[in-house]
């Protein structure tokens, strides 16, 4: 194994485990933008586009976590940490994560220094780094049963996400959805088994809510060449925030989950946030989360409407 290269990343595990980290807080004074300023820049379309691909990509952006099958967010404040790339783009991409963060109106760490809980690791070599966490860590992987943790551990795409959930039950107990097997390092776990969950009994969602404990995006350096920081800390910015699937499809609709997906140009793999992309992680967070996945869906295609008009 090159030392040189995974140590850095190695050491951010440990820094998961720690009660702090020596990191800018979120009320930090924003670095200067590298470049030309796409930091502030949300790329707009059209405003006439058709309800289907609206809906079309709602669906295809919302994947539902593996053990409650409901969609996850942040409820725990968000505090990020990036390492591998030069100093100011690890502060840059940080920075950007929490400017999104704040406009979608999800929750920041409010301690200084705060836990690092989403990691952003960038190696020439990520699967040895995949190998690294599923033979030490595999619970930042996300819950999963054993014969998918090879499958779960690899590396598909150059930007990729992984995310450890808890579920909150009606009464705000909460437990984290741990792997098989897993002692739960770095994540948030429970002492045991639990015996069952209390929910609503409601015919509209049972009140079981799921959310992030951990994130982990990994950067394979090796891939990456020819992205602007502006585009490449928006697409980490999104996969932070919100966990997506078919990040290798291109969506008939301007968003910034197209970054990675082969065959796409034009207005459909846009330089920035789109419109759609900020509107869905608003409807995101203000979704009722106790609510069935479907209703789910639904509260956040009700706010992007709302929001975005002209559908």
């Amino acid at each position: 194994m090159n030392t040189r290269v995974i140590t850095p990343a190695i050491l951010a595990f440990f820094l998961i485990l720690s009660a702090s980290a020596q990191e800018p807080a979120p009320g930090a004074s924003p670095a200067a933008a590298p470049g030309n300023g796409v930091e502030n820049i949300i790329v707009t379309a059209p405003k006439q586009r058709p309800e289907k691909a609206l809906t079309e990509f709602i669906i295809g952006h919302t994947a539902p976590s593996p053990l409650l099958g409901k969609i996850a967010r942040w409820k725990t404040g968000i505090c990020p940490l990036t390492i591998g790339l030069p100093a100011k783009f690890d502060f840059y991409i940080n920075q950007r994560i929490l400017r999104v963060a704040t406009t979608a109106g999800a929750p920041l760490a409010s301690s200084e220094p705060c836990r690092p809980n989403v990691l952003v690791l960038a190696t020439p070599e990520p699967q040895k780094l995949l190998d690294f966490i599923r033979e030490k860590r595999k619970a930042l992987l996300g819950f999963h049963y054993r014969p998918q943790t090879q499958r779960i551990a690899t590396m598909t795409l150059p930007v990729q996400a992984w995310y450890s959930t808890a579920t909150e039950d009606f009464r705000g107990f909460v437990s984290a959805d741990l792997p098989s097997g897993s002692l739960g390092y770095g994540v948030m776990s429970a002492n045991g088994e639990i015996a069952g969950y209390n929910t609503s009994g409601s015919r509209t969602g049972d009140g079981l809510k799921s959310e992030f404990t951990t994130a982990i995006i990994i950067v394979d350096t090796g891939k990456i060449g020819g992205q602007q920081i502006g585009t490449l800390a928006d697409y980490i910015a999104m996969l932070a925030l919100s966990q997506g699937q078919y990040y290798d499809t291109c969506q008939e609709i301007p968003t910034i989950a197209n970054l990675m997906a082969p065959g796409c140009s034009g207005d459909s793999k846009p330089a920035g946030l789109t419109d759609i992309d900020a509107a869905y992680l608003r409807g995101l967070y203000k979704m009722n989360a106790g609510t069935s996945f479907l209703g789910q869906r639904g509260s956040i295609a009700f706010e992007m409407k709302k929001d975005l008009g002209g559908y």
